[in-house]
């Protein structure tokens, strides 16, 4: 089993990635922890060899399930997955979701890899606003991949695609 669950900030890929990764026992990883070594001093880039050696090592392995946002850097996965879901979700629901995510982070209640500054937040809801506007062409990219391509509005109806794709046995 290789899938690429992609989608905006707030779309619910790391919610769904770790599920799946948990419900069929595949490793699950996170593109943003491929091109950024977390350190206790902030994230460090890693060189595009490092970038490109782990990559490669995760999508030539037998079973994985990774998630991130459509970067130019690592697109090359689509060629090594079974499906790529993309998980198209509302934009008011990605807004409220980013909104939530930082104030949970800001009181303690939820772990973080990037400190949730002001900031941040600005970040992730310009994120939000660039994949939207590229999403146009990410569409007309994905349905090149033919029938490994799937979307889905939300993460219960990918997860139901999975288990009726991979039966759990």
């Amino acid at each position: 089993m290789k899938i690429d669950i992609i989608g905006a900030v707030g779309s619910g890929k790391t919610m769904l990635s770790h599920r799946v990764a948990e419900e069929f026992h595949i490793p699950c990883y996170e593109q943003d922890n491929i091109v950024w070594m977390r350190t206790i001093d902030g994230d460090a880039r890693r060189t595009d060899e490092e970038i490109e050696r782990m990559f490669m090592d995760i999508v030539t392995s037998e079973n994985w399930v990774m998630e991130g946002s459509p970067r130019k850097l690592l697109k090359k996965r689509y060629e090594y997955c079974d499906y790529i879901i993309f998980l198209d979700t509302n934009s008011f629901i990605k807004l409220y979701r980013i909104l939530r995510r930082w104030i949970r982070q800001r009181t303690g209640k939820e772990a973080y890899n990037t400190k949730p500054t002001l900031k941040f937040l600005w970040m992730n809801i310009k994120w939000h606003h660039e994949f939207n506007g590229d999403r146009k062409q990410l569409l007309s990219e994905l349905l090149q991949c033919g029938s490994r391509y799937k979307r889905f509005k939300n993460a219960n109806d990918a997860m139901n695609f999975c288990y009726h794709t991979y039966k759990i046995k």
